[in-house]
């Protein structure tokens, strides 16, 4: 694998700035003259790693109590102490590392390479479905034109939620078009971290993220969302779509290739973040299998979460379990967007209309998901008691609590929780407010941008949470 952290660093020094360094007539090989469609399309990739499996990752799951904050910022975010400026950093990689480069990509396929316009086009939804999910309404038609250097490009005007979600749509919609063309002057390949440049696998991850971005409209109109999400699946499925299809974070054995859980819980920030009490608690309570990759144990035989706000008040807090090796080695695949999830997604949406099929497919992500991860199918123990789901039993807390445990170190958890209100939560132990329902508004958008939309309260829903 390419030194990943070192590429992006590079690429957006040259993507950004266009340097390089002269001496006479001497140019030097280390900064090309012109931006490849190859080097953009791996600096793109990196810059949604560092989103999806990052900061903003460990936040949303600290907030869900997936996971535990122990001390310093992690323990501050568990009381929802988030404020603005907290962060900016992770909206300037989203936009400033990412979304721009995407269009760059795009700009720089053209016509002759829908290949990788096609695949731009996936990364760039991914990016902004993150922006819109967390912040709301979030500058999108006018954002991504700075080298224009108008007003309007140089402090972009917001739009508003429901324009991104349907902007998302047509987006993916025209990356799929591109990835069905057969002409192409050239095509990724390793540059593509992801598929290698399978883009019959890209448009199967399109057709999952356009079901996604259609269920996350079901406290709007619910029947509409739903009908919309099977659409999309059956889409995906009439493309093919596998088990062998999940849209993954790759990551290197070398400190700059780190998967970021690892480097955070492991490496630098070891003892900030644990297990939290709420998963752990559900999942030793039907002994499911997985328990042992989520979780390292520490000092006890017994798998512990930590209790959402009091790191600080129990006795046993070094017996916590950490985060465990499935999901925090040092090249551990992280998910983006998965088989498993498209199942899950199929049976909420047939939770009303069909609850025979709606079981089935709920039954197939639980089974699928613990035979990915611990490699062998469960228990028929297992199976009875938690996947044989029928019409008369399922339910659509049944459907999320599964899918909470699942989708463990996803973004899509929080999106999930306040669409449904499953997992059930009560808000940490001293905590002063209830769970915060957005990021607060960055800092640096207040100060810079005066066409910015600022929304400083953390209990005021996004759009489609109303």
């Amino acid at each position: 694998m390419k030194k990943i952290l070192i590429l992006i660093t590079f690429s957006v020094l040259i993507v950004a700035q266009g340097c390089k360094y002269t001496d006479g007539d001497k140019v030097s090989p280390n900064s090309p003259s012109e931006v490849t469609a190859a080097l953009l399309l791996s600096n793109c990739e990196v810059a949604l790693f560092a989103s999806y499996g990052g900061s903003l990752s460990r936040t949303s799951s600290i907030l869900t109590q997936q996971s535990a904050g122990f001390t310093d910022q992690a323990f501050i975010y568990e009381k929802y102490s988030i404020v603005e400026g907290d962060l900016d950093n992770e909206w300037s990689t989203l936009y400033t590392s990412g979304l721009i480069n995407t269009k760059k990509l795009i700009d720089k396929a053209g016509t002759a390479n829908p290949h990788y316009a096609g695949i731009a086009k996936i990364l760039q939804a991914m990016m902004i479905g993150t922006a819109t999910d967390l912040w709301g309404d979030v500058p999108y038609s006018n954002a991504l034109k700075g080298e224009d250097g108008t007003p309007e490009s140089l402090k972009p005007s917001y739009d508003k939620q429901a324009d991104v979600l349907n902007a998302i749509q047509a987006v993916l919609t025209s990356a799929i078009a591109d990835l069905g063309q057969t002409t192409n002057s050239i095509t990724p390949s390793s540059d593509d971290y992801i598929f290698g440049g399978d883009v019959n696998k890209w448009i199967r991850t399109a057709w999952m993220l356009k079901a996604r971005y259609a269920l996350r409209l079901s406290k709007k109109n619910s029947a509409d969302a739903y009908s919309k999400t099977l659409a999309a699946l059956a889409s995906a499925k009439a493309a093919g779509l596998s088990a062998g299809d999940d849209c993954e974070m790759m990551f290197g054995t070398s400190a700059n290739e780190y998967n970021q859980w690892y480097a955070f819980t492991k490496v630098d920030r070891e003892g900030y973040i644990r297990m939290g009490a709420k998963m752990v608690n559900m999942m030793n309570a039907i002994s499911d299998p997985r328990l042992p990759f989520y979780c390292e144990l520490k000092d006890t035989t017994a798998y512990i979460g930590g209790p959402a706000g009091e790191a600080e008040t129990i006795t046993y807090g070094g017996f916590v379990s950490v985060i465990g090796s499935y999901y925090a080695s040092p090249d551990s695949k992280l998910p983006l967007i998965t088989y498993v999830e498209s199942k899950f997604m199929e049976a909420e949406a047939n939770i009303n209309a069909d609850k025979a099929a709606a079981a089935t497919a709920y039954n197939a992500a639980v089974i699928g998901h613990i035979t990915k991860v611990t490699g062998a199918a469960p228990s028929s123990a297992y199976v009875t008691a938690n996947a044989s789901e029928t019409s008369s039993t399922i339910t659509l807390e049944k459907i999320m609590n599964q899918k909470y445990i699942a989708l463990f170190t996803q973004l899509e958890v929080y999106n999930d929780w306040r669409r449904t209100g499953f997992p059930t939560l009560t808000k940490a132990t001293g905590a002063t407010t209830e769970i915060p329902r957005r990021m607060p508004n960055v800092l640096s958008e207040r100060l810079y941008n005066s066409n910015a939309t600022l929304v400083t309260d953390i209990l005021s829903p996004v759009w489609w949470d109303k």
